[in-house]
């Protein structure tokens, strides 16, 4: 049966207003497949419809607050690790980060995590519930916060880097992809209706460490500023995309782009507004 590439204007009203109640555009994005339209087809219309409507909550009203890293040096050290910062956004707040994590951490890195590693999985915008999405196809594993010496000194890194408190971070997770992997356009924070204050509240920001150089593919792509970060041995991406307010940062929709030749490692670092319980 031939997949549906065509959308009405009752569809598209209501894919507006399920977005302004709260709901992913990824959650959103899989139900249109369930109804059978074409994957492909799915993604860049949802999105193309979402992102082109100033009326979505905090499309165009997020206020951007000063951020740790925004203030700081070009070279930082931190934990003995001289790190160095390569390019700065304000809006979207993106920093590029470079040596964050030295060669030798990055392969006992990988090493770990690699016995441990489990299909992708995203939040179900409606059950809160983890579960397998069309648009994200790595493998990945979280160690627990704080699971080793080592993972503890990664966390500390992190922490002195972004002037947030250890536990207001989530396990630290490692993502594998392979040729033709890729994750798609979204957000990390969540739907407003899927906050839970015990548990950290909302996602704050990002920082994604990237563990090998990639030969072909695998860029981080922030398309509502035509931002491409290109994976290099341990440099890192942090973006930030909440403030004091509550509200949250629909530019910094983001995607991670299939790779082409060869694989891609990369550690995340979830950080939430208050210490996780």
């Amino acid at each position: 049966m031939e997949k549906m590439k065509t959308i009405s204007n009752e569809l598209q009203d209501w894919i507006i207003d399920t977005l302004k109640q709260g709901v992913s555009p990824l959650a959103i994005t899989n139900g249109l497949i369930k109804k059978g339209f074409d994957a492909r087809f799915a993604y860049e219309t949802m999105f193309e419809i979402a992102f082109a409507s100033s009326d979505i909550k905090g499309a165009s009203t997020y206020q951007y607050e000063p951020v740790y890293l925004n203030e700081q040096p070009h070279s930082i050290v931190v934990d003995n690790q001289m790190v160095f910062v390569r390019s700065n956004f304000i809006k979207p707040t993106i920093i590029q980060l470079d040596h964050v994590l030295s060669d030798e951490e990055c392969d006992f890195l990988i090493e770990r995590a690699k016995c441990r590693l489990q299909p992708s999985k995203v939040i179900d915008a409606n059950s809160g519930a983890e579960k397998a999405a069309a648009g994200r196809t790595s493998k990945g594993m979280y160690f627990k916060l704080q699971e080793d010496d080592f993972i503890a000194r990664i966390e500390k890194r992190i922490s002195l880097l972004t002037s947030y408190p250890i536990e207001n971070g989530e396990g630290l997770q490692v993502l594998h992809y392979e040729v033709g992997d890729e994750y798609k356009s979204h957000f990390d924070f969540f739907p407003e209706n899927r906050v839970d204050n015990r548990k950290g509240g909302q996602r704050i920001a990002t920082m994604l460490i990237y563990l090998n150089d990639v030969e072909s593919g695998g860029e981080t792509i922030f398309p509502k500023i035509n931002a491409s970060f290109t994976p290099k041995k341990g440099s890192a991406v942090f973006f930030h995309y909440s403030n004091s307010l509550g509200e949250v940062d629909r530019k910094s929709l983001h995607s991670s782009l299939p790779v082409q030749r060869g694989e891609k490692w990369v550690a995340t670092k979830w950080i939430r507004q208050k210490a996780i319980d």
